[in-house]
């Protein structure tokens, strides 16, 4: 029986939190950030959660989706990525960043 390879895509997540003050104009910046980062070769999907924290701001996952390795990592070079749009809009800081497989 022969059976069909793992489908696999490769995803960043990145974790940060913005100051409420400055959420308007980076939801705005996002919204244009997704379309520009969807214009990549081998982007499958730009996905951004958020949770309000009253006391801290708004705590913001940003997830991106790539049919290969590849294309990732020229991205995440050269790109114009989730850090680098929050670095240029908003004081926010970057708590983390992963890179991952997506097996599902």
């Amino acid at each position: 029986m022969i059976a069909a390879p793992p489908f696999a895509a490769y995803s960043t997540m990145t974790e940060a939190v913005v100051p409420s003050a400055e959420w308007p104009y980076v939801y705005a910046s996002l919204q244009a950030f997704k379309a520009h980062v969807q214009e990549y070769p081998g982007c499958q999907r730009l996905e951004v959660f958020v949770f309000v924290e009253d006391d801290v701001g708004i705590r913001v996952h940003c997830y991106s989706t790539w049919d290969t390795l590849d294309q990732l990592e020229a991205f995440l070079e050269r790109g114009y990525t989730f850090e680098r749009m929050l670095a240029d809009t908003a004081d926010g800081a970057v708590e983390r960043s992963l890179v991952m497989e997506k097996l599902f």
